[in-house]
């Protein structure tokens, strides 16, 4: 038998490529080691839980519809649906430091980009509030979000967010605010503050300081603008922490701009129409003292033109906002609707319905739904009661 020996440079050779191989394999190694180690320090200390989930929102000894529904069997399907969204549509950067919700994609060049919404985040936060639970990262997570939104700020107001993110990319566009989506941002500030005291990464208190003013600034800024959303729950809880008399004359302003739409439009409404009844019905859910009486009976009217028909849930009314978004908006108005008679029809629909994969906002926009039909929605307000600030 012959053996063939190596010669001194295949020797060479054979040498060079295992140890490209092994300068490979280190690599890879080094990577995963360090995306572990910064997955664990990104890791919040587990916080207990002021108000764990499933907290019993005030609200539910008030309606009788909640004395005929299994709220125990609801909430068990409400965690299931909350557990899809985070594995569906939350997605952590590389870093392990912030946190996005993952909504469409869109061409830039050659390439498809991944994008996130500051009204998706801004409910993110929220729902992250009202899920949290002791010792899981529910505070970590809000960090994480918080962290993104403070990491994209917007053109010409950076205290506030770009209303539209790219987190694939080095440097993320920077865009004009979303003013509702800050007064949301700022909901969210208050209910964390509830629910965990602190947060580790962030000075709670100054972060909502900063932000209520650059929104107040910001309002200030543009006063004619007719296509905001109307926010009376939110701009009164601002209003709280931040006293000003804008606040009031925004609020009255934007009622008033509303009020024709109310009364000519049929079917789903569509985003300003859908996210100002939501504002409503959450209203008239929690601090049904506050108001509600003045604008129920047109936004009941409203509400009975948009559940008319059963239009179906897949698709978007307008770009950007899906008809299961729409549909989510009115939940919390039906609630207080005739002791709720469209609400065992509502539950059903949003419990079998399915988000697009990308529609976050549809998606969170159900969660919210779903939480105020169990009972679980909760938010805070101070002991000193300001004054109301809308008519009619």
């Amino acid at each position: 038998m012959h053996t063939q020996s190596l010669s001194p440079q295949d020797a060479t050779g054979l040498l060079s490529l295992i140890g490209l191989v092994a300068l490979f394999v280190s690599l890879l190694v080094l990577v995963r080691r360090t995306q572990r180690r910064r997955q664990e320090e990104s890791k919040m200390t587990p916080s207990p839980a002021a108000k764990p989930f499933p907290q019993a929102g005030s609200y539910i000894q008030l309606l009788p519809y909640f004395k005929q529904a299994d709220l125990r069997e609801r909430q068990v399907v409400l965690r299931q649906v909350f557990e899809e969204w985070q594995a569906n549509f939350l997605l952590r950067a590389l870093d392990g430091q912030t946190e996005f919700l993952r909504g469409e994609t869109q061409k830039r060049g050659l390439r498809y980009q991944l994008t996130s919404t500051s009204l998706a985040q801004a409910l993110a936060l929220f729902i992250q509030t009202q899920m949290a639970q002791d010792g899981d990262d529910s505070r970590g997570s809000f960090e994480r979000l918080l962290a993104h939104l403070l990491a994209h700020p917007a053109l010409d107001h950076p205290a506030l967010s770009s209303w539209l993110s790219m987190p694939d990319l080095p440097t993320s566009p920077r865009l004009e605010p979303d003013l509702h989506a800050e007064a949301w941002i700022l909901a969210s500030l208050l209910a964390a503050k509830t629910q965990w005291g602190t947060l580790e990464r962030f000075n709670l208190e100054e972060v909502f300081q900063e932000r209520s003013q650059a929104l107040l600034d910001a309002l200030k800024s543009h006063p004619e603008d007719q296509d905001r959303v109307f926010s009376p729950l939110l701009l009164r809880m601002i209003a709280q922490q931040t006293p000003d008399p804008l606040w009031q004359t925004q609020s009255e302003a934007d009622w008033q701009a509303l009020r024709p739409l109310l009364r000519e439009e049929e079917g789903l409404p569509g985003r300003r129409q859908a996210l100002s009844l939501l504002q409503i019905g959450l209203e008239g859910l929690i601090f049904p003292d506050d108001g509600f009486a003045e604008r129920s009976d047109l936004a009941f009217s409203r509400l009975k033109r948009a559940l008319a028909s059963q239009e179906p849930l897949e698709g978007e009314l307008e770009e950007g906002f899906s008809r299961l978004a729409s549909l989510s908006c009115c939940v919390p108005l039906a609630l207080l609707y005739k002791n709720g008679e469209f609400a065992a029809q509502l539950w059903s629909r949003l419990s079998q319905a399915q988000a697009a994969k990308q529609d976050a906002l549809g998606a969170s926009m159900r969660l919210l739904a779903m939480m105020s039909m169990t009972g679980t929605l909760w938010l805070e307000k101070n002991e000193a009661e300001p004054t109301p600030i809308t008519s009619e």
